[in-house]
């Protein structure tokens, strides 16, 4: 019976000719032959199968799934007069609930009991229709669906690759700040000593220059004192030689000698005073030029420490240069980090609305689950009618099985009172027996109906 007849379609499809349906099923892999499809009614095992395949490619149902129970419901089952009635009645209304929701979602909302017990060729051709257009739209969503998944799957691996780049460039960033940082220390170390440096060479020359001066006037005075001697000897000697040649032409006398021996004595004596002044001056003189030559050799070191500065400015000069280069690389880098948080930024635009893409295919998906699941209920209420009415007929069942009973025990009670009336008894027993045979095919037959 049709529990959901009444019920409008969801979408609709094109109803397919035997041959492409034949076609479609085998290349699905299901078995189906044109008799099977013109007479569904005589192959009711094969519908079934049909239909069991189906769900394993629509749904990813196996026949095991399907006989496979909830503790709940096991629960109920047993909570029953005969659960031993029931052993399969399990399994083929969870094989029917399945089929119903396959059938649903495939945009047949009337499939019923009748489809698997009684089907015809007109809604078997449909319903296979249905299955395979639903098939064909799974496919062409799940080569969407991959597609979309190898995107984003390689949109991942792609920011992944920018953000390990980005925090590379990050790192070589900081390894370059803390490099040029030292650097600069450096630099400005030597910057101090080259200015200590400037600054000592500074009064080197400074010293330098007073040294040459008292140098050349040491010197000005030694040749002045040495010309001064020349001309005291000099004049000594013509004085000597003066002295002689009087000597000769003057009467000695002891007095005058002694008075010009005395001046001449005290001359001498001065000259050789002076004389000593001018030594003391020559040794003093000789001590200002060892100064001096000590302070040019000072000067000739100062000159090396400062061709060793220029070395060193030198130095500091291409340590600026790298400097400078390493800052161009640095901007190079930063822009260069700047194109890969824009790149990574647009990959995450990418993802995010590949995911609102996916996330609509999926609410959609939960929204034709949910009218499908509330289609079920209402299936299920109805079904629950059915099961309520089965359960009253085989109540009924019970109740004439009980009244067999009492008239069997009615009539054993019979037999003991009159065995002169056990062939008439045996006879009414045989056709009371007969009419509630007949009752009870009657009332078996009613509940096949069901």
């Amino acid at each position: 019976m049709d529990l959901t007849a009444n019920q409008q379609q969801a979408f609709s499809f094109p109803i397919l000719k035997n041959a492409d349906i034949l076609h479609c099923m085998s290349e699905l892999g299901i078995d189906l032959t044109v008799d099977e499809l013109n007479e569904p009614h005589r192959h009711k095992d094969r519908v079934r199968a049909v239909f069991v395949n189906l769900l394993a490619i629509g749904r990813g149902m196996t026949e095991e799934d399907l006989c496979s129970h909830s503790d709940e419901a096991l629960r109920r089952r047993d909570a029953l007069s005969h659960p031993e009635m029931h052993e399969d009645s399990l399994s083929e209304l969870k094989f029917l609930k399945s089929a119903m929701k396959f059938m649903m979602v495939c945009g047949l909302r009337d499939f019923g009991w009748k489809d698997l017990h009684a089907p015809t060729s007109k809604r078997f051709r449909r319903q296979l229709s249905g299955a395979i257009n639903f098939a064909r739209f799974r496919e062409e969503r799940m080569l969407m669906y991959d597609e979309l998944t190898t995107q984003r799957e390689e949109i991942v691996v792609q920011l992944q690759e920018v953000k390990d780049e980005g925090t590379k460039l990050n790192i070589q960033l900081e390894e370059a700040k803390l490099a040029t940082d030292k650097e600069l220390k450096e630099m400005e170390e030597i910057e101090n000593d080259c200015v200590e440096m400037e600054t000592e060479i500074t009064q080197q020359n400074k010293l330098q220059a007073t040294l040459r001066q008292e140098s050349t006037d040491l010197k000005k005075q030694a040749n002045n004192l040495k010309d001064k001697l020349a001309t005291v000897s000099l004049t000594l000697q013509e004085a000597e030689a003066e002295e002689r040649k009087l000597s000769l032409q003057v009467v000695q006398s002891p007095q005058r000698i002694k008075r010009e021996l005395e001046i001449v004595t005290k001359s001498l004596e001065g000259e050789r005073g002076e004389c000593s002044s001018v030594e003391n001056g020559i040794y003093l003189t000789q001590r200002k030029i060892d100064n001096v030559t000590q302070g040019f050799d000072d000067v000739s070191r100062a000159l090396v420490a400062m061709e060793e500065v220029a070395e060193e400015k030198l130095r500091y000069e291409s340590t600026l240069g790298e400097k400078n280069t390493a800052k161009e690389a640095l901007a190079i880098n930063e822009n260069e980090l700047s194109e890969l948080q824009a790149k990574q930024d647009e990959y995450e635009g990418v993802i995010q609305r590949t995911e609102e893409k996916i996330d609509r295919m999926r609410q959609e998906g939960r929204q034709k689950i949910d009218a499908a699941n509330k289609a079920l209920e209402a299936t299920h209420e109805e079904l629950e009618l059915v099961e309520k009415d089965r359960l009253e007929g085989m109540a009924r069942v019970e109740s004439h099985e009980e009244e067999v009973r009492e008239i069997e025990k009615k009539i054993k009670e019979e037999k003991k009172k009159a065995n002169a009336e056990i062939a008439e008894m045996i006879g009414q027993y045989r056709h009371l027996k007969a009419v509630v045979l007949e009752k009870d095919q009657e009332l078996m037959k009613a509940i096949g109906a069901y």
